[in-house]
């Protein structure tokens, strides 16, 4: 066993007791001739979870007979994304340290392979709970997008963008009948993606189209650039997925649902949202905004009375809520396999291998691939909004000029002709979320109006 430069990373091996930077946590980096050193450290035990980038297992660490997961990564070929994306996770794990947010205890790295060390979650992803359950109440939502929302918090403090928040992201720490206090204890994982900025202002701001479809937020897609608040609007995603079991936004095909994300405002005609509070509604109609700059904080979302407490929940009794987890199941029934949000547009979008060319970024796992090609000149804009757009303080984008043209805009498979552009100029660019622009003085976002979103 050797501590040495690992090799295509960027990143120094150290030993535990080396002194770093205050901020970053001492898990070491140590090289390793083979995997049959590692076992000599582990017991591996079973497989937790398998993806595109590595393997998940639980193991025991022989000498303290402590449990963990280990996370075998196949070392990518140098110059590839991955090499990037796997460094990225190591280097912001490395320096985290939040009580929902993975904890990296080391990492192992072979010739061929990477061994990342971490906490063991053995609840599983959100999603695999929400499959359970159907939905979440109201209490459990809160407890569980507080917690997110904190760690977006002190991730944003870092200058560190998530980019991939959805519930496969998110771990549960343990089972329910092993929390005292019955709460949900999550924990952020899967920094991949994640990009560690130079802090806020248009020089910061990013291009790369990544992340999941149905969680990604429409300014990502626009090709204009974006900052951390594309967050923003996944916690929002979460929070809607958990109130109802599905996604704020649907659709048959990708590039039906891409059109949605950017120009639909948030719907709430599910027969369970009656029985949710209009306080939830509203914080999901703020989260939920198209234009970033009118999106609620993940500081306001902490401070907001739905969060704290200070609004009133109904409570339901455990016999209605089985009724209604039945008549949302009859529900789904008579949806086709495309319009089970759950199930569908999951894919993930990697950024392109050479960072700012503008190179097409591909849905390597879907069936029919959507192509996302980043624009500089292209923009984020909105036309005059209608009243009922105004009230819900939404401002939808313009059909795409040819120059402006989005990425996914492509011929009709059926005719082969390019869908028909709207040459109008678009008036209204998206506001500068740069840190001058923040401090004008931002519209209350628990003023905005609950029932116009319900429509």
């Amino acid at each position: 066993m050797t501590q040495a430069d690992v090799s295509g990373f960027g990143m120094s091996m150290v030993s535990p007791r080396t002194s770093r930077d205050t901020q970053e946590r001492n898990a070491p980096l140590i090289r390793l001739n083979d995997v049959a050193d590692l076992r000599e450290i582990y017991t591996f035990g079973k497989k937790l979870g398998q993806g595109s980038f590595g393997v998940v297992y639980e193991a025991t660490h022989i000498a303290t007979q402590t449990k963990w997961a280990i996370k075998e990564v196949c070392r990518p070929a140098a110059g590839s994304s991955k090499v990037k994306m796997l460094g990225q996770e190591i280097n912001i794990l490395r320096q985290v340290n939040h009580a929902h947010i993975i904890h990296l205890q080391e990492v192992y790295d072979t010739p061929k392979m990477t061994y990342l060390v971490t906490e063991l979650c053995v609840g599983g992803e959100l999603k695999q709970l929400l499959r359970q359950k159907k939905f979440f109440t109201e209490d459990e939502t809160r407890h569980v997008i507080s917690s997110l929302a904190d760690a977006v918090v002190y991730l944003h403090k870092r200058d560190i963008v998530h980019r991939d928040l959805k519930l496969e992201n998110i771990l549960v720490k343990n089972s329910l009948d092993e929390d005292d206090n019955g709460k949900i204890n999550i924990k952020v994982t899967d920094f991949g993606l994640s990009v560690q900025t130079g802090g806020v202002g248009i020089g910061n701001m990013m291009t790369e189209a990544c992340g999941t479809l149905i969680y990604m937020a429409p300014e990502m897609m626009s090709g204009g650039g974006y900052s951390q608040w594309c967050d923003v609007w996944s916690i929002g995603v979460v929070m809607y997925m958990l109130l109802c079991g599905e996604s704020p936004f649907v659709s048959k095909t990708k590039e039906n649902l891409l059109e949605e994300i950017m120009n639909k405002e948030v719907k709430f005609t599910q027969s369970i949202w009656a029985t949710i509070s209009d306080a939830a509604k509203n914080v999901l109609t703020c989260l939920l905004k198209v234009d970033p700059a009118y999106r609620m904080s993940p500081n306001q979302l902490l401070e907001n009375p739905w969060i704290t407490g200070a609004t009133n929940v109904p409570a339901i009794p455990s016999n209605v809520l089985e009724m209604m987890r039945h008549h949302l199941e009859q529900e789904k029934r008579g949806e086709t396999l495309e319009d089970l949000s759950l199930t569908s547009f999951d894919d993930t979008l990697e950024p392109p291998p050479v960072p700012g060319a503008a190179s097409t970024v591909t849905a390597s796992n879907c069936s029919s691939e959507v192509k996302l090609i980043p624009k500089k000149d292209s923009s984020f804009s909105a036309p005059a909004t209608s009243t009922k757009q105004a009230h819900a303080g939404l401002k939808p984008s313009t059909q795409p000029t040819a120059k402006q043209r989005r990425p996914w805009d492509k011929k009709d498979v059926s005719t082969g002709q390019k869908p028909a552009s709207d040459n109008r100029k678009a008036g209204n660019q998206r506001p500068s979320t740069s840190s001058k622009s923040r401090t004008v003085p931002r519209k209350p976002a628990a003023g905005s109006s609950t029932s116009a979103a319900l429509d």
